[in-house]
């Protein structure tokens, strides 16, 4: 499976699972934790500072959300761990990328009435 793949496969998989995609997506200024760390993950350029980013304590959230991000982020560190920091930055970017896909079209569909 290539690395793309493998991303999108790990955010679809956490953002089904996530309690509060509305949290985690927009929080309560309008730019939730999913946002924000897709913001600075861009402008990363070593796993050394993806770890920073990707410390939840530094982004205020409720603590469903936190314990559900938590999750997610412990298993993105783990697959990037043997990668090297190009690899590793264009995984978490993918990753960040889709679920925010995943969140959106799952707020939609719990909208729609499709997702209790």
């Amino acid at each position: 499976m290539s690395l793309e793949n493998e991303a999108k496969k790990l955010a679809a998989t956490y953002a089904r699972w996530l309690r509060n995609p509305e949290d985690a997506l927009f929080g309560k200024s309008g730019e939730g934790v999913v946002l924000q760390i897709y913001k600075k993950i861009k402008q990363a350029k070593s796993k050394d500072e993806i770890k920073q980013i990707l410390d939840l304590t530094q982004y205020s959230m409720e603590r469903t959300t936190y314990n559900d991000m938590s999750r997610f982020i412990n298993d993105l560190l783990n697959k990037i761990q043997s990668l090297d920091d190009q690899s590793a930055l264009k995984f978490v970017i993918e990753a960040f990328r889709y679920f925010q896909i995943a969140l959106a079209t799952k707020i939609d569909d719990i909208n729609k009435g499709v997702w209790a």
